[in-house]
């Protein structure tokens, strides 16, 4: 499961609200044709792969716009190890993406005599937001049944939860991509199959771009990885 990383120079910013208003158009995500590329780093700090997103399919709706997201996991050697495809909305200028594109692709295809379920709902960035602000939870869960006689058997699921997300300040961070004024955002997440994983992530996120940087640990606070934005074709 690949999810979130990585952290750098923090500036000083009031703690007292400070909302941005957000125009769909500006939004890199909505530009057809545009992509970003982000490099992952492991505990040792050492690049073991890399990460495309290119965005499609752009569409104006009722609210905003909708676009669809092609994505490319790479290996360190620069070997393709997966593809995925989902999609992202702008709805009056809050962000939405689809839970299921923290979920490899092989895994949301229903395997040989079962049948699958998907249910949860969108990751959201809201348009007015601030430091100190707590933004909503998500979850996402696959069940699989067998099928047998016609009748489904519940054989095993999948559920992945964000939970205790904040807005924990304002900051600008540089890579190799520019430099970019984020939204520093804490959450913690939990992974449940045959067995279960916590753990914390920190992200720094801009509006425009995405996920500019990101930092990962496990539950009892051991950095696990990051990633970073190298870079972006507009």
């Amino acid at each position: 499961m690949k999810i979130f990383a990585s952290i750098i120079v923090s500036l000083a910013f009031s703690p007292f609200i400070n909302p941005i208003e957000l125009d769909c158009s500006k939004m890199l995500f909505f530009n057809e044709g545009a992509s970003i590329t982000l490099n992952t780093y492991d505990k040792d700090r050492k690049q073991n792969g890399t990460i495309k997103y290119r965005y499609s399919k752009v569409k104006s709706t009722a609210q905003g716009a909708s676009t669809t997201v092609n994505t490319e996991i790479l290996d360190k050697k620069g070997k393709v190890q997966s593809t995925n495809e989902f999609e992202m909305e702008c709805k009056s200028g809050s962000l939405f993406f689809d839970f299921k594109s923290l979920m490899p692709e092989q895994n949301q295809k229903p395997l040989n005599d079962m049948e699958m379920m998907i249910e949860g709902n969108q990751v959201e960035y809201p348009s007015s937001i601030s430091i100190g602000q707590n933004l909503k939870d998500a979850q996402l869960k696959i069940s699989y049944k067998a099928k047998s006689n016609g009748n489904p058997i519940p054989m095993m699921s999948t559920a992945i939860s964000i939970t205790n997300r904040k807005v924990e300040a304002k900051e600008s961070i540089s890579t190799a991509a520019g430099t970019f004024e984020c939204y520093k955002i804490s959450e913690d997440f939990e992974f449940k199959t045959l067995f279960k994983i916590k753990g914390k992530t920190v992200s720094w996120f801009n509006y425009e771009v995405g996920m500019v940087k990101s930092e990962s640990y496990k539950e009892n606070g051991k950095f696990t990885g990051s990633t970073e934005l190298v870079e972006l074709k507009k």
